[in-house]
């Protein structure tokens, strides 16, 4: 048994996740974080610094905005250091500083993004990436495939890491108590209720649901029955076992925009196939060595056994198993770099989907949409293909009708709407090429009901969406923006 190329395409495929994730989040950073972004990294820097104190803030909220500053110049130049790290760690190049710098990166914007970096595939990065810091032997160049095997207690805590994450997806589904799972009729919603939809989720919803109560049964199998084929050291267990969890991967980010989900977790994947498994073309030219024993050696071992102590608390409180309020010091004291997470998406299906819609008017009477360039809507709009980028605001547009139905807007929405209707330029360049408001509109938010039309409605109207015209929520005038 072999697992030397899984491990070494993981670390590959990692670093084009992070790569990924910055330069998606590089345009967006001043609409979102910047000084005259919805939600600006400097008033929580001064905030945490007035209730900590300046000496203990840099612990209590690890990011190197205490040091570079949290103007747009600075929060771009710490996303292109992840750019410069990403690469790196691709090429296979400078590690383990090609492993640490996106990290500390990618943990910097994690840890000020507040809402806007608050997906569980945003710590899922953070988690692989602290143990990748450690997976490959330290150097220079490029290290060919199958030159050394890492250490176990890091091949141990990666696959400990995938089978949490899969079967923690499964579980809290059951746990919920949510009626669309036990009686299988979750994905007959879920394609059309997603977040951001893709181009084939239209297509998928129309299937018969049978067959999608199928599906339904076949997402239990994988989260909840395959996890366990882990704990079989046997090397055709463990292949079916990823060729299950990856199938899994792959039909969701076919009918789906996760944004670096899917890739993360491929990558994962990977690191339970046996190098005979590959093709003979991948396979390692040189027969794969144990790591030296030296002293890194070691340190990668420490660094396995603290992700697992923090690690499996975690899965007991998934498991219901720990009250999750019973968090030790231990675990709080290390809490600040997210060295693990709690994963489960979906507990509970939507059924519904409120859609929030903004609409402006110069004078009161007359409205124009807003435009959005990734979420739900126009009807005649096809659902976009975005993956593996994500648009921060229109996924948070999501999270937002969603509580607006509960009778709630978020806390970012209030000025998101005073930044659009002041035509503060950064906000505007996160929504497509439209004029500007010159701080003299009135602003109209109302909450739609949408729903996928069915072929003969998309036939007779060219539309993707049946769209539900529903209550205003509020007004906004011209004198709300002084």
């Amino acid at each position: 048994m072999n697992y030397s190329l899984g491990f070494w395409i993981f670390a590959r495929i990692t670093g084009l996740a992070y790569l990924c994730a910055f330069l998606s989040l590089l345009p967006q950073i001043p609409g979102l974080l910047g000084p005259n972004g919805i939600l600006p990294a400097e008033n929580l820097l001064t905030r945490v610094t007035e209730f900590i104190g300046p000496d203990f803030a840099p612990l209590s909220l690890p990011t190197l905005t205490w040091f570079f500053g949290s103007s747009d110049l600075s929060l771009r130049l710490i996303a292109l250091l992840g750019i410069a790290g990403a690469l790196a760690l691709t090429a296979g190049l400078l590690r383990p500083l090609s492993a640490i710098l996106p990290w500390l990166c990618w943990l910097s914007f994690v840890n000020i993004g507040q809402d806007f970096l608050s997906f569980q595939w945003d710590t899922l990065l953070l988690e692989v990436g602290f143990l990748l810091i450690f997976l490959e032997k330290p150097g220079l160049r490029r290290r060919p495939p199958g030159l050394d095997i890492p250490p176990l207690l890091i091949r141990l805590a990666l696959t400990f890491l995938l089978a949490r994450l899969i079967f923690s997806s499964g579980i809290v589904k059951l746990l919920s108590g949510d009626p669309t799972w036990s009686d299988l009729s979750a994905m007959t919603y879920h394609f059309e209720t997603q977040p951001i939809p893709n181009p084939l989720s239209w297509f998928i919803h129309q299937l018969p649901h049978p067959l999608l109560n199928l599906s339904t049964i076949f997402t239990f199998v994988i989260e909840l029955l395959l996890p366990f084929a882990l704990l079989f050291p046997q090397t055709k267990v463990r292949l079916t076992a990823s060729l299950g969890f990856l199938s899994l991967m792959l039909l969701i980010a076919l009918t789906g925009n996760y944004a670096f989900f899917n890739l993360l977790t491929i990558a994962l994947c990977l690191t339970l196939i046996d190098n005979r498994f590959f093709p003979t073309s991948l396979l390692p030219k040189t027969v794969p060595l144990p790591w030296t024993p030296v002293p890194w050696r070691h340190l990668a071992s420490l660094a396995a056994l603290l992700q697992l102590s923090l690690a499996i608390p975690i899965l007991l409180s998934t498991l219901q198993l720990l009250p999750r309020a019973s968090q030790s010091t231990w675990q709080n004291s290390f809490a600040p770099w997210h060295l693990t997470s709690g994963y489960g998406l979906f507990a509970v299906m939507t059924t519904r989907r409120p859609e929030l819609t903004l609409e402006r008017s110069s004078n009161g009477i007359q409205w124009q949409p807003i435009q959005f360039s990734y979420k739900a809507g126009p009807a005649d709009r096809l659902p976009p293909q975005i993956a593996p980028f994500q648009p921060r605001l229109d996924w948070q547009m999501w999270f937002a009708a969603l509580s607006a139905e509960r009778g709630q807007l978020p806390g970012w929405f209030t000025p998101f709407l005073k930044k659009l209707q002041k035509g503060e330029a950064e906000v505007w360049n996160l929504l497509p090429s439209q004029p500007h408001s010159s701080g003299n509109d009135y602003l109209r938010l109302r909450l739609d009901q949408y729903h996928f039309t069915n072929p003969s409605e998309r036939s007779s109207t060219g539309n993707w969406w049946r769209i539900t015209p529903g209550p205003v929520l509020l007004v906004l005038t011209p004198e709300t923006s002084r």
